[in-house]
């Protein structure tokens, strides 16, 4: 009986702990889906890659000094879907980037497109 009890109990903490880890992990409350904020830089890094495909870019900020940003994307069998291939991107890429910001002020967000020079657009969120 103490060994049945001690299996549920461990299975409900395993089950705690795996929906606490997942809830965490999906939490998009850091960004600002109600704001769009477009910013023209130079890809660094191209991160294809699961969870989430990353995006490292510069841009000249208003006070002339370059910025280091970073875009979240989603999944790569999602964005996939939509077209997203591992040669999507490559370092030197000059692109259009369209993020929900980040709420508390840092150079990170999240991505809803990617516009390149010669106007393909990659979109991630709609």
């Amino acid at each position: 009986m103490k060994t049945h009890i001690r299996a549920i109990l461990a299975g409900l903490a395993m089950t705690a702990a795996a929906a606490g880890a997942a809830s965490a992990h999906h939490a998009f409350s850091m960004y600002d889906n109600t704001k769009y904020t477009r910013l023209t830089g130079t890809v660094k890094s191209y991160l294809w890659a699961n969870p989430h495909t990353m995006i490292g870019f510069v841009v000249m900020g208003s006070d002339g000094k370059l910025q280091d940003w970073t875009a979240e994307c989603s999944p790569i069998n999602m964005i996939g879907r939509r077209g997203w291939t591992a040669q999507s991107l490559k370092a030197g890429d000059k692109i259009d980037f369209v993020i929900h910001p980040n709420r508390d002020g840092v150079q990170y967000g999240l991505l809803v497109s990617a516009t390149k020079i010669d106007g393909t657009v990659l979109h991630d969120k709609d």
